[in-house]
């Protein structure tokens, strides 16, 4: 633990257990009959949406201090290959897993949806994030030129600029269903969250804790009211549902922004003393983080596409809880035991 920054490791545990109820809750949905259950269902998939910003912004936090020297061979020879193997090494896991399991097909058909999934993105939707990792590795010399050298008042414009043409622009254009003509040159709201870690973390930015609290508890609040409306009313009003519904589905929600915001700030403010079993697990969790999200879709694929488990015929609420729990124990002790192995433990 000495080695780790407390409320950074706490907060990726945080978000490792945030990321295993989104996925359960949202692959559970697919057995939902009704409206009303979708739209609970949905509900707290979105109140834990959170999570990959957050673990966007610890990124930001750890990779643009000042004092992380980085190299180009250092960004290729670690960050770029250790992200590059992972994607190949689980695309041909994951088309292998599904040609067994799921579509029970042949080895060339495996290899084809392999290749597809590497070149195309077209394999498991959880990997996303890989190419994501992909992008903000690339683009970090020149982040962390930025970083070094804007004064604080540069970097806060820079999160303006970021703030209103990455996520409040696109908050109108679905709102209206027209396209504003205005945008900045790399349109993407990830840089926004790396960005936002950093100043968050080196106090360019400082927010109470009790303002933290507040605006992550009113946020969760909007957006759980928000969702449970957008799927009630999705007979009644189809078209306006379906703009809300797709609002909640992007990490650039303005909601989802401010929550990130919160949780993280919130977390920033914890006092640096270790809690030793708390920490302990925490640093379990994000020592395995990586592993554990690559793998924890493996076991909710199973459950639900081959075995075909239906929670809602097994307990409802406390089954689907209860795969939450089994899926972040079976990812954990896999990734743990897969760390013991010479070179694997390097991807993950």
């Amino acid at each position: 633990m000495n080695n780790r920054i407390l409320y950074l490791s706490r907060l990726k545990a945080l978000a490792c257990i945030a990321v295993t109820v989104l996925h359960t809750f949202l692959a559970a949905n697919m057995y939902s009959s009704d409206a009303s259950t979708q739209g609970a269902m949905m509900a707290v998939r979105n109140c834990t949406m959170w999570a990959v910003p957050c673990f966007v912004m610890a990124s930001g936090a750890l990779l643009l201090d000042s004092k992380r020297v980085l190299t180009l061979k250092k960004l290729f020879g670690k960050y770029i290959l250790r992200m590059a193997v992972a994607l190949v090494v689980f695309s041909i896991l994951f088309a292998v897993f599904d040609g067994i399991f799921i579509k029970k097909c042949d080895v060339p058909e495996m290899f084809k949806d392999s290749l597809n999934a590497i070149f195309f993105g077209t394999g498991w939707m959880h990997m996303w994030y890989i190419y994501l990792l992909f992008a903000l590795y690339l683009m970090l010399p020149i982040y962390k030129i930025i970083s070094g050298n804007a004064t604080s008042d540069q970097l806060k414009y820079l999160l303006l600029i970021y703030a209103v043409f990455v996520s409040i622009i696109p908050f109108i254009d679905t709102i209206t269903g027209k396209k504003l003509p205005f945008y900045i040159c790399i349109y993407t709201v990830y840089p926004l969250y790396f960005f936002l870690g950093h100043v968050l973390h080196t106090g360019i930015i400082r927010l109470p804790k009790s303002s933290c609290i507040l605006m992550a508890a009113i946020c969760l609040g909007i957006i759980t009211m928000l969702t449970i409306q957008a799927y009630s009313n999705s007979a009644e009003a189809p078209e306006t549902s379906g703009k809300m519904i797709s609002l909640l589905g992007v990490y650039n929600f303005p909601l989802y922004v401010i929550t990130s915001i919160g949780i993280f700030g919130f977390l920033r403010k914890t006092k640096n003393h270790n809690v030793p079993v708390l920490d302990k697990i925490a640093s379990e969790l994000d020592n395995c983080s990586f592993g554990i999200y690559l793998l924890h879709m493996a076991v909710l694929r199973f459950i639900f596409l081959y075995l075909k488990f239906n929670p809602f015929e097994h307990g409802g609420t406390i089954a689907i809880l209860g795969i939450c729990v089994l899926t972040l124990v079976i990812s954990y002790a896999v990734t743990k035991l897969l760390k013991f192995v010479p070179y694997v433990n390097r991807i993950i």
